[in-house]
């Protein structure tokens, strides 16, 4: 992409006097495009950020995911990339964040990662459920408008909203609709146990999603956030690169987990498992499938 088109962005987005010196293209973006832009101020001073750009219908998504950024940052337990600027650029979405130099994940990242996030849902404790806002869980809609207790909100505004919707685009087999009601129905007994209170949440914690700094700190990048369970927060990190021990140990000694999360767990598993299925087809039928059983089995 030509330089130029970043000139105009940052002239409209930001600030005028913001030169672009350098634009690279980076991988990280399985959805959007992604670069690293070398940028100059009229003082000489030079920075470097990362450009996000996509089709126009895309705004949405980036502001969303600006302001989880913001509002994890704004805690100050864990660091997020700062946000710079969102809009509309020659009819392109673009999100400009500050760019993280990494380093390689060490056993002392993972405490650091297991003891910040539970500051993270420990400082943001609080009786809210949902967010300000719908917002993303990949290109999914993700609705956090606030409903009932924890349970129901889990049930209706996250199974059962992925069921519709894999119902509805892959007219999915009769057993995975039989099985995922099966769970709906007895949600209050499964999540039994956990605690009442809600944090704010990342929402969308893998492996992919957490990286370390050139201090080797964490930073959490590509939130779908809202204020939940913080048991939730699990459900993504266990199914796709799962943290080591250290990291659940440091933790837990932050801000212990309840007896009886693990189980919990499977719920919010399957919640990331529907949702792969309709974003991605059925290459997750299987996984689907053998988790609802899981989780009835357990009974």
């Amino acid at each position: 992409m030509q330089k130029r088109i970043f000139q105009e962005a940052l002239h409209q987005l930001v600030d005028g006097s913001v030169s672009v010196a350098a634009v690279e293209r980076v991988g990280g973006g399985c959805i959007s495009e992604t670069f690293r832009l070398l940028v100059s101020s009229e003082n000489g001073k030079q920075n470097h950020w990362f450009v996000k750009i996509n089709d126009s219908s895309f705004l949405d998504n980036f502001q969303c995911e600006r302001n989880g950024l913001a509002a994890i940052g704004q805690s100050g337990a864990i660091r997020t990339p700062k946000p710079i600027a969102t809009g509309l650029s020659n009819d392109r979405a673009w999100l400009i964040l500050e760019w993280i130099d990494r380093t390689t994940q060490t056993s002392a990242f993972f405490n650091r990662l297991g003891r910040q996030l539970a500051e993270l849902h420990r400082c943001t404790i609080g009786d809210e459920i949902g967010w300000r806002e719908n917002n993303f869980l990949g290109t999914s809609i993700q609705n956090n408008t606030p409903i009932g207790d924890w349970v129901d909100f889990f049930a209706q505004h996250r199974i059962e909203s992925q069921l519709k919707t894999a119902v509805d685009q892959h007219s999915i087999p009769s057993r995975l609709v039989k099985d995922t009601t099966s769970i709906l129905s007895q949600m209050p007994s499964l999540l039994s146990g956990s605690e009442k209170k809600t944090s704010l949440i990342h929402g969308d914690l893998w492996s992919g999603n957490y990286l370390s700094d050139s201090a080797g700190n964490p930073v959490l990048i590509d939130p779908a956030i809202y204020r939940g369970n913080r048991e939730a927060e699990f459900g993504m990190l266990r199914l796709f690169g799962n943290c080591p021990l250290n990291f659940y140990l440091a933790y837990d000694q932050e801000f212990p987990l309840l007896e009886g999360w693990q189980r919990r767990c499977d719920v919010y598993t399957l919640y990331h498992l529907l949702n792969h299925l309709n974003l991605f087809g059925f290459g997750y039928l299987d996984d689907c499938t053998r988790m609802c059983q899981k989780i009835l089995s357990a009974r």
